[in-house]
């Protein structure tokens, strides 16, 4: 595959070689380990070669040493370690055309903070998909400026998804991209109408966004419980947001104590969870869900019975119903028509649901 020219320059030659003679493979994920095999993650994976040929097993693939991972993170900081460690720190290094590049070694720490990064063990390069209608079912069932969570383990596409609104919707429809990561740089050719805000802390960014653009709709990735708070301030102001956050299942959105409070306060209109490669599960009712999916919870306690169901209903294998909308104990909807039933887009009818 065609590599870009600044992630060539970063990598060891060796490996820039094979890569790029690995033709007509579409790459997720390149990890360089010290002193391990070099592995490759995409429509197909295994083991790179010096060839470019994918083995099955690590037994003659290209190895990569403790000093080539140091070079390769040295040249990806601009050859400016000391500037970027505040990111390097974080984990991760924004990469040009929305790519990101995970660091893993060891810290130095003082009172629980990350001062330092040194001894690097392994890194990840991660490769933007570019698939400009993995938001047509979205599109489909939704109508924006809506508020929507994006849910999904990590590699599931929550952030391809995102790159397709954004290129769908930004033709008119105001927006504010709030891209802390540099993972929705380049916004997509066509976005005439997105304006991009980049490095800025989420939280901050959506109060200026507010303050200071207009936006009709917020999109921003990767929700933390950082930024909990500046998304329920941003309830009551008028811009709706979509968001993505980590989880694998409904159950652990309800679970996590600051993704649930948010659905509790109706932050979501609507929430669909991603399966893997941006297959989407069932569009839930966010509004619904926080009011009455947290009854439907096992207690582990008393149940006995972990995460492995949705409360008496999961234990007895029966559906639990509210409002039309059919939740299994898998967190999806058994009629993916069923939770669009109800609309509660008034704000006060949606406060009033939410029991705020």
């Amino acid at each position: 595959m065609r590599l870009d020219e600044f992630i060539r320059n970063c990598l060891p030659p060796a490996v820039a070689l094979a890569v790029e003679r690995a033709e007509r493979r579409t790459l997720y994920e390149l990890r360089l380990r010290a002193d391990r095999p070099v592995q490759w993650i995409g429509s197909e994976s295994g083991w790179l070669s010096g060839s470019g040929r994918l083995l099955p097993t690590p037994d003659g693939a290209l190895v990569t040493s403790r000093a080539m991972l140091e070079e390769t993170l040295f040249r990806a900081t601009g050859r400016s370690m000391q500037s970027a460690m505040d990111s390097i720190c974080k984990g991760f290094l924004p990469l040009p055309g929305g790519g990101r590049l995970g660091v893993a070694g060891s810290a130095s720490t003082a009172d629980g903070q990350v001062l330092a990064v040194h001894t690097i063990s392994a890194l990840c390069f991660r490769f933007p998909g570019d698939f400009p209608h993995a938001a047509d079912r979205l599109l489909d069932q939704m109508t924006f400026p809506s508020s929507l969570l994006i849910a999904g383990p990590p590699m599931s596409g929550k952030t391809t998804v995102l790159r397709a609104l954004i290129g769908k919707l930004a033709q008119g429809m105001r927006l504010a991209v709030l891209d802390e990561r540099g993972e929705l740089t380049p916004l997509p050719e066509g976005a005439v109408s997105a304006d991009l805000l980049t490095g800025y802390p989420k939280a901050e960014a959506m109060l200026l966004a507010v303050r200071s653009l207009s936006p009709e709709l917020m999109i921003c990735d990767e929700l933390s419980p950082q930024e909990a708070g500046a998304v329920s301030a941003s309830l009551y102001s008028g811009v709706p947001l979509v968001a993505t956050v980590h989880a694998g299942s409904i159950s652990e959105l309800l679970r996590r104590e600051w993704t649930g409070k948010l659905l509790r306060e109706g932050a979501f209109e609507k929430v669909v969870l991603l399966e893997g490669r941006g297959r989407m599960g069932a569009l839930l009712d966010g509004y619904a869900l926080g009011a009455t999916g947290s009854r439907y919870l096992p207690d582990p306690v008393r149940s006995g019975c972990g995460d492995t169901g949705v409360g008496e209903a999961g234990r007895k294998g029966a559906a639990a119903e509210w409002d039309g909308a059919v939740v299994r104990a898998a967190g999806r909807t058994a009629d993916p028509a069923a939770a669009d039933r109800c609309d509660y887009r008034n704000a006060d009818r949606r406060r009033a649901f939410a029991g705020g």
